[in-house]
C-alpha cells in the first residue's frame, strides 16, 4: 500500500512540474541556448535555398499586408522596435516592391543541407549590465547566423576570426561554430540574430570552447 501511494506522489509530483514548466515556457520570452533572455519574432520553414551567393536583405513597410505581399518563400515579416519588417535570404541587391531598403548583410556562409530548413528571426536587447552573462553563455548553431544591430555595440569571438559590429551595421557567423557574444560600450544594444538551419535541429546547443578574450580590446 505504500509503495503504491509513494508512485502516486511521485507521479502527481511530475505531472505538476511539467505544467510549470510548460506554464512558464508561456509567461516567460524565449531562453537562447546560453541562457541569455531573447524574443522569438518569427520562425519560418522553406523547403529549397535560393540559388547562388546569399545575403540576408532587411526592408521596411508601411504595413504588415504590403510585407506579406512582397515576401518570398525564404522570407520572413516581422514587427519590431516600432516598425514592419521584411528579412529576406537571397542573391544580393535585389530589391522588394514597394519597401524601403535597410541593410544587405553577408556574404552568408553556407548553409548545411536539409529537406526543410528555417529562417528563425529573433530579438534580443541587452543593457551593459548584462555584459557578463551574455559572454558567459558560449554555444554554436546549426546553421549560419546573422546580426544586425539596431543599437550598441557587439563584438563576437570564434576560433577562427573575432568581429565586431556598431548600430546600422551587421555580422556572420559560420555553422557549427563555437562562438562568444561580447557587448561591448556603455548604450544599450538591440539586436536581430537569424539563423537559417535544418528545422529537425535545435536552434543553438551550449558549448565547452574557451575563448581567448579577443574581444576584450573593445570594450
Amino acid at each position: 500500500m505504500r509503495s503504491i501511494v509513494l508512485c502516486i506522489v511521485v507521479s502527481f509530483v511530475l505531472i505538476v512540474s511539467r505544467l510549470v514548466a510548460e506554464q512558464t515556457a508561456q509567461d516567460h520570452p524565449l531562453v537562447h541556448a546560453d541562457q541569455v533572455v531573447a524574443r522569438e519574432l518569427a520562425v519560418k520553414r522553406f523547403t529549397t535555398l535560393p540559388k547562388g551567393i546569399l545575403f540576408l536583405r532587411l526592408e521596411n513597410f508601411s504595413t504588415k499586408e504590403a510585407a506579406q505581399h512582397a515576401e518570398t518563400p525564404a522570407s520572413a515579416v516581422v514587427e519590431w522596435a516600432g516598425k514592419i519588417w521584411l528579412l529576406t535570404l537571397g542573391p544580393r541587391r535585389e530589391r522588394s516592391r514597394g519597401g524601403t531598403f535597410v541593410a544587405e548583410i553577408g556574404p552568408v556562409p553556407a548553409v548545411p543541407p536539409a529537406r526543410t530548413y528555417v529562417l528563425d528571426v529573433n530579438e534580443a536587447d541587452f543593457g551593459p549590465d548584462m555584459k557578463a552573462e551574455v559572454a558567459r553563455a558560449v554555444h554554436t548553431h546549426p546553421g549560419p547566423e546573422i546580426f544586425y544591430l539596431l543599437t550598441g555595440e557587439q563584438c563576437l569571438e570564434t576560433p577562427n576570426a573575432t568581429t565586431r559590429a556598431r548600430a546600422g551595421e551587421g555580422m556572420v557567423a559560420a555553422a557549427n561554430t563555437p562562438m562568444q557574444l561580447n557587448i561591448t560600450g556603455s548604450s544599450k544594444r538591440d539586436a536581430f540574430f537569424v539563423v537559417v538551419h535544418d528545422a529537425t535541429k535545435p536552434r543553438a546547443t551550449p558549448s565547452d570552447w574557451r575563448p581567448k578574450g579577443t574581444c576584450n580590446n573593445w570594450q
